[in-house]
């Protein structure tokens, strides 16, 4: 009798019997489940996918330890360099200059902030070189690397001249203004791109009249380490250097990314619930359109418990379904999601997201597996949860009663 239990379960649920409303609900039904899991697994992908730009491209890119000398002047940075790569967690150092600049082309002017760097050694700190060729940048020429964005608002493009407007002392107007050629544009995607000045870091020094001391950009073997790896530096070096890590500037926003997917998360299993309510709601309906099918049923034999199974079967079909194609389709939309992103752009002429705003400036999407997994269980477990009520209402029914209403 379990086994014809289950088996009018499953043809209930196929809605090839019974009344046309209850069959068109019981669709509507697991179409909903189907779109709130799908949503649910396209939007955690997308911001997985921020996780992830953001730890492997942003924090890839910027210096996870800096050192800078607290005293204006030369600073044995040699000496310096040497002793930060004992550390066991410093994979490489590298030495760097910094500062800002305005950017001049024609009628335009642009703030920038100028950093520079030995070509050889940013390569082993950074993932820069995936994105320009450092090696145009050497001592003796007056080359910059422009970042895209910033190339693009002052209209200049590669080969071409620019101006630096360089303060020579912070907060005077004593400046100095120094015409480069733009040897290449890099675009990493990020915004960085709408600031970023690369040069040498001898031609750097040059900009002044008095060369500001070299600092130290550190990498690191676990990037959520930088903080107390800053610390243990500091303990040494902290009288001479000023140390600085990641999380100081791009901390607020990857935990901004962390708490918004939680959030999300939440409001969309809201979505979800919502979706297993109409579960609820189309199960109560077609329990008093079968009202008549109980009866008879109950009338030849049929126990509580199999009457249970009918209606937990037809639940369980449901949330199997729907949570199953829910979890196919939010995986095929987190696919080709920056696809349809990118050509929603183009055909509209728009730019969704924009790096000046957000950290990155396109759409990126990481599906991970057990995450989906997670999601089609949890919306299973909910449509197997919802069914009880009405399934158990069902199985209460009295067979004369069942009869007589029907």
């Amino acid at each position: 009798m379990r086994s014809l239990a289950v088996f009018i379960g499953l043809r209930y649920s196929s809605g090839r019997s019974g009344s046309q409303l209850v069959s068109f609900l019981s669709r509507l039904s697991m179409a909903g489940l189907v779109l709130g899991v799908a949503l649910l697994v396209t939007v955690l992908s997308v911001m997985n996918g921020f996780d992830r730009e953001m730890r492997t491209r942003i924090l890839a890119l910027v210096p996870h330890i800096t050192l800078q000398p607290w005293a204006v002047g030369e600073s044995d940075w040699q000496t310096l360099q040497s002793d930060v790569e004992r550390h066991p967690a410093v994979l490489a150092t590298a030495p760097f200059v910094q500062g800002s600049a305005m950017l001049i082309k024609g009628g335009l002017v642009e703030p920038g902030l100028f950093y520079g760097v030995e070509p050889v050694a940013e390569a082993r700190v950074s993932t820069i070189q995936d994105y320009v060729d450092l090696d145009v940048l050497s001592a003796g020429s007056k080359t910059v690397i422009l970042g895209k964005a910033l190339a693009e608002r002052l209209g200049v493009e590669q080969g071409e001249r620019v101006t630096l407007g360089v303060p020579q002392v912070a907060g005077s107007q004593n400046v100095r203004f120094v015409q480069m050629t733009v040897a290449a544009l890099v675009a990493t995607g990020t915004e960085l791109d709408q600031q970023m000045v690369l040069m040498h870091i001898d031609q750097a020094q040059a900009l002044f009249a008095e060369p500001p001391p070299v600092s130290l950009r550190v990498s690191v073997t676990d990037v959520f380490a930088a903080p107390q790896i800053a610390w243990e530096l500091a303990s040494v070096h902290g009288r001479d250097f000023m140390l600085k890590d990641w999380s100081q500037q791009f901390g607020n926003m990857y935990h901004a990314i962390q708490m918004s997917r939680k959030l999300v998360v939440i409001m969309l299993l809201a979505v979800v619930g919502v979706a297993v309510f109409n579960v609820v709601s189309t199960l109560v309906m077609v329990v008093n359109d079968k009202r008549a099918d109980i009866g008879i049923l109950r009338s030849q034999g049929a126990s509580q418990g199999d009457i249970l199974r009918i209606f937990l079967s037809y639940g369980a079909v449901i949330g199997a379904v729907g949570s199953t194609a829910g979890g196919v389709l939010g995986v095929v939309l987190a696919t080709f999601i920056g696809d349809v992103v990118a050509a929603v752009e183009h055909f509209w002429g728009l730019q969704l997201l924009q790096s000046d705003v957000y950290p990155i400036n396109y759409l990126p999407a990481d599906i991970r597996i057990p995450d989906v997994l997670a999601v089609c269980a949890l919306a299973y477990a909910m449509s197997l949860l919802a069914t009880i009520y009405p399934a158990w209402r069902a199985s209460r029914m009295a067979p004369a009663e069942a009869l007589r209403t029907s």
